[in-house]
């Protein structure tokens, strides 16, 4: 079933490609997950038009992508509109989760890839969520309670709010560089374990899927684990006796 559906993902695209070069104008996605996106990115090679992706900040997981016929249309803009939810009074409000904010929106019926990254931000109790442009003006003017709490929500420029995510630190100790050594550590399993994973193509490298093993991560890299989670590596603090490397990560949270 996987297969079939990979394989019409991949005539999707195809048919957009064809569709932007023949009207020689760009043609946009709704956001896509990461698999969506690895189909693509292995597809590139072989369309006439250019991709460009974006999801509305560094870093961000989901993401639309835009066919460009040509370099006439490389500074066009990409429809993604943000908006600010917040309770109406923080001081009763609940403490509302990502997955408070996502149910709530999933009950307007709107389709998961009309939106993009939600980030939670926990200390101050709002969420800045990512959208189409086309779906903006209807969550704003429908979404009014997440679980048992009254929320407004309101357009954002994209320099009126920081977007960075909250992050978990951990500090790990890896044997190498490697790709295999990092995703075991933080799945916190077996080397062939972690094995698996990249060879299941459950690992994602700065968005993209990552088949080698010996791929080597740097700080600053983003690595997202099917079924895990997404980190982001902050820094490599020097050895350990045994001279192994020290790394300090961050969980999105």
């Amino acid at each position: 079933m996987k297969q079939n559906s990979d394989d019409f993902i991949r005539k999707h695209f195809s048919d957009l490609d064809g569709r932007a070069y023949s009207k020689d104008f760009p043609i946009y996605t709704d956001f896509l997950d990461l698999n969506e996106q690895s189909i693509l990115h292995r597809a590139e090679g072989g369309f006439r038009c250019h991709i460009a992706y974006d999801g509305g900040y560094d870093g961000s997981e989901r993401q639309m992508a835009v066919f460009l016929p040509s370099d006439a249309f490389s500074d066009t803009d990409f429809p993604i509109r943000v908006l600010k939810i917040e309770p109406i009074n923080q001081k009763y409000a609940e403490k509302l989760t990502h997955r408070d904010y996502l149910g709530a929106l999933m009950n307007l019926m709107i389709k998961r890839e009309l939106m993009g990254d939600l980030i939670v931000k926990k200390d101050d109790n709002y969420c800045i969520l990512f959208c189409v442009e086309r779906i903006a003006g209807f969550i704003a003017e429908n979404l009014v309670k997440v679980r048992h709490t009254e929320v407004s929500v309101e357009a954002v420029r994209f320099d009126d709010e920081k977007f960075s995510p909250d992050f978990r630190e951990e500090d790990i100790i890896i044997t190498s560089d490697r790709l295999d050594s990092l995703v075991a550590a933080c799945a916190h399993s077996s080397r062939s374990a972690a094995s698996t994973l990249i060879d299941g193509e459950k690992i994602f490298l700065n968005g993209k899927v990552e088949t080698s093993h010996k791929a080597q991560v740097k700080e600053g890299d983003i690595l997202t684990i099917r079924g895990k989670g997404k980190l982001r590596i902050f820094a490599f603090n020097g050895k350990t006796q045994k001279d192994r490397l020290k790394v300090k990560i961050g969980w999105y949270d």
